[in-house]
């Protein structure tokens, strides 16, 4: 088995603008976002089914998703922050943690796939995430 696209940002075979790592885990901005702003958790190790995660890991993602969603929240002036673990379209469990502007729109609008986004304009978000983690 081939190692998955996830594997390769972790092992920074591809490039990414990672906005938080530790021995577990790792945060990104979605370059394909629907949602400006629009993050993934991603565990280093690949894992294809959710519940299949060993149980620590399974709640350390969680906790880095509600971490990360307080910084989105700040950063980009979120009105609510919604989550959703996923595996399909990637064998590789992943959280997306969208920072939604406006709560008059199902989340159900932004889970087909975005367009490519600006790589400065990442660059810009993730610098105001991680100044909003900081505080």
């Amino acid at each position: 088995m081939s190692d998955s696209i996830f594997t390769k940002i972790i092992n920074r075979e591809l490039p990414a603008h990672f906005l938080y790592e530790d021995d577990d885990c790792v945060v990104i901005l979605d370059k394909f976002p629907t949602i400006r702003g629009q993050a993934v958790v991603i565990p280093k190790k690949e894992v294809d089914y959710a519940f299949d995660l060993d149980d620590d890991i399974y709640v350390h993602l969680f906790t880095v998703a509600k971490k990360m969603a307080k910084a989105l929240d700040t950063a980009m002036n979120a009105k609510r922050t919604c989550l959703v673990v996923e595996g399909f379209e990637i064998p590789h469990v992943h959280i997306k943690i969208f920072p939604m502007l406006r709560t008059d729109r199902s989340l159900g609008e932004y889970l087909t796939g975005g367009e490519e986004a600006d790589d400065e304009d990442l660059a810009v978000i993730a610098t105001q995430v991680q100044a909003a983690l900081d505080n």
